[in-house]
């Protein structure tokens, strides 16, 4: 882009006008950035439960539970002890919960935890520690 006449400007308003522009170019700029990947993460076929950084890239917003049992803890097809056992989680894994729901009672509690993975796969609350985030009810 060249420098055009732009009347009788002095040397510094020319400057202070150039500076205005290229700082509302750079924040158009930065502004697309950030709103697209937004845009992305916020539409209704993002499930993920991934979401845009402001700073670029994407964050995992699921909540973080903390396996507490002593032994191998099950992963069920459905929240109920009847259900088929898909998986193992092993004791102090990390793990992300989707959210929660009622099922069968185990021990002094009927929650249970819906992995952060596309099929449906739960765990008994009884076992897990929520250690980031608010679960909620699905």
């Amino acid at each position: 882009m060249g420098i055009r006449n732009v009347g009788m400007l002095t040397g510094r308003d020319l400057m202070q006008r150039q500076y205005k522009i290229a700082t509302v170019l750079l924040a158009g700029v930065v502004g697309a950035g950030v709103v697209a990947p937004v845009a992305q993460a916020s539409s209704p076929q993002a499930t993920s439960g991934l979401v845009a950084s402001p700073f670029g890239g994407v964050v995992n917003a699921y909540p973080k539970g903390r396996v507490i049992s002593r032994h191998r803890l099950a992963i069920r097809a459905k929240p109920t002890t009847r259900s088929a056992i898909l998986g193992h989680l092993n004791p102090g894994q990390i793990v992300d919960i989707k959210c929660w729901s009622r099922g069968q009672k185990i021990g002094n509690t009927r929650t249970w935890y819906r992995l952060g993975i596309s099929t449906p796969e739960w765990v008994s609350g009884r076992y897990i520690k929520i250690i980031k985030g608010r679960v909620t009810h699905c």
